[in-house]
């Protein structure tokens, strides 16, 4: 996952009189707070995305096995003394983050547990010469074919994991669960953005900050999602509409504004069936809208506020009319395309 951090480079101490001689970097009390805050939101995140995906999974397209984890690789931080402190990262690849009630924490995996195989292939095995690696900048490639190894096996069924355990090794296993297809990561910026590019939901940190609850949170994050499940960026690329300056104008407008109304349409039925309150949707956006005006975007791809609330009701009364079934609602959005 990409994460961007600025702080104050080490400095190298040298005693007078004394030969020059290489010192442990000095670890930072302010990059220390910062790496943790950013950690506790990459697992909210990851926590709400996890729920929501597999909650929705029986109505989504193409559902992908998920295990529950999210990994991070000290090599992504260019502060590694004080990532590998605020992290607890002994080696190169490390669990950031579990959701609650998933595979991994019914396995008893932790944020700070080390990687050291998956199946029989040891992490500082795989190779990082592949196309795909190769597209990725130096500091992210072990982890994308991590994770790309990660993707193959559990779509296989079971997988092995070795991890460290202080000086010794243990090994756990895991059996995936069914779970809609998208990836969730924290933006580290003051902006308050959100975005979805067909499989990587983003939130902002100044963003996620803003939430007064994981309901409010939710709340963004199954709009983001449902773009990605409504396969609105190839719908988009398909009509050609420009996301440039001039995408705020003429057809191109009206066409991100459709799938703006779907995806705030969509997400009240995924937030329900992940059992976080929809009423949140209308408190976000109703305080938000309030005090931005527009909401998070601007110009006309996106309704103001009032009318954004306005189609969280209908779809609120559409689900109330409805009796679930195995405690779940159909989405009709889903149901139209699958």
């Amino acid at each position: 996952m990409k994460q961007i951090l600025t702080f104050l480079a080490m400095l190298s101490l040298t005693s007078p009189g004394h030969a020059q001689r290489p010192v442990e970097p000095a670890v930072d009390d302010a990059q220390l707070a910062a790496f943790r805050n950013l950690q506790i939101l990459d697992q909210r995140l990851f926590g709400i995305g996890y729920r929501l995906a597999v909650a929705n999974a029986p109505f989504c397209r193409t559902p992908t096995a998920r295990a529950g984890f999210l990994l991070h690789d000290i090599d992504q931080y260019a502060d590694q003394q004080s990532a590998r402190t605020a992290f607890d990262i002994d080696h190169s690849i490390a669990f950031n983050a579990i959701a609650p009630n998933s595979p991994a924490e019914r396995a008893g995996l932790r944020a700070g547990d080390d990687l050291l195989a998956l199946n029989e292939t040891q992490i500082a095995a795989i190779r990082l010469d592949d196309p795909a690696s190769a597209k990725q900048q130096p500091g992210y490639r072990r982890i994308a074919a991590v994770n790309k190894l990660l993707a193959k096996n559990l779509q296989a069924g079971e997988i092995s994991l070795t991890l460290a355990d202080g000086e010794a090794q243990k090994i756990v296993a895991i059996v995936a669960e069914p779970g809609c297809a998208s990836n969730f990561q924290i933006a580290v910026t003051d902006d308050r953005a959100a975005s979805a590019n067909g499989e990587m939901v983003t939130i902002s940190s100044g963003l996620a900050e803003y939430f007064l609850d994981d309901d409010e949170f939710a709340a963004v994050v199954a709009h983001e999602l449902a773009h990605n499940l409504l396969n609105h960026r190839d719908r988009l690329n398909a009509q050609k509409v420009n996301r440039g300056f001039f995408g705020q104008f003429g057809k191109s407008a009206g066409r991100i504004r459709d799938t703006e109304i779907e995806a705030d349409r969509l997400s009240v039925w995924l937030m329900v069936n992940a059992g976080y309150d929809p009423q949140a949707a209308i408190r976000f956006w109703t305080r938000y809208g309030k005090e931005h005006g527009k909401g998070i975007f601007s110009a006309s791809t996106h309704y103001r506020w009032k009318k954004r609330v306005k189609l969280f009701r209908e779809e609120l009364a559409k689900i109330a009319a409805l009796d679930p079934v195995d405690g779940k609602y159909t989405p009709p959005l889903l149901a139209r395309i699958n």
